[in-house]
């Protein structure tokens, strides 16, 4: 279950460092910057993308919680994908309208591009693998929604 969340957050990564056309990641050369490798980055991060549903198919399947993780897995691709486009949108390339940029914008972009897949997602595989409901836990992800935007502002 932890390579999934490994994969889903390195497919997030590979695809915005492409979309932001970004040089570094981590102190190395972002993965499509790698020489030979370029646009095939692209087809990395679907196989990467792909992986998951296979990995919790062929481990979780009979487990009562497996169409939640399923769920949730989707849920949180989703809230980062709105993240990203809010990013996107705010931060156009060649356009520098900073009006557009504020610090709520700047909070809602790092609760969903960062903050679920990198602080709820793995507490919450937890709670499902324990048997809870995670509607009955809402607090807790408001709790790591806070801690990952707090992690994203220091970093």
């Amino acid at each position: 279950l932890g390579w999934c969340i490994e994969w889903l957050q390195a497919y997030f990564l590979v695809l915005d460092d492409i979309m932001d056309g970004s040089h570094t990641r981590r102190g190395q050369p972002c993965w499509f910057r790698v020489p030979k490798v370029g646009m095939i980055a692209v087809n990395d991060g679907i196989l990467l993308r792909n992986h998951i549903p296979r990995i919790l198919k062929k481990h979780f399947r009979q487990k009562p919680y497996y169409v939640d993780l399923l769920d949730l897995f989707n849920e949180v691709e989703f809230q980062t994908a709105c993240g990203q486009m809010i990013d996107l949108i705010t931060t156009l390339v060649g356009e520098k309208d900073l009006s557009k940029y504020s610090l709520p914008i700047h909070r809602r972009i790092v609760q969903y591009k960062t903050a679920y897949y990198s602080f709820y997602l793995p507490v919450a595989c937890a709670l499902l693998m324990a048997g809870e409901d995670l509607e009955k836990h809402n607090n807790v992800k408001d709790v790591l929604i806070e801690m990952g935007t707090y992690f994203q502002v220091q970093d």
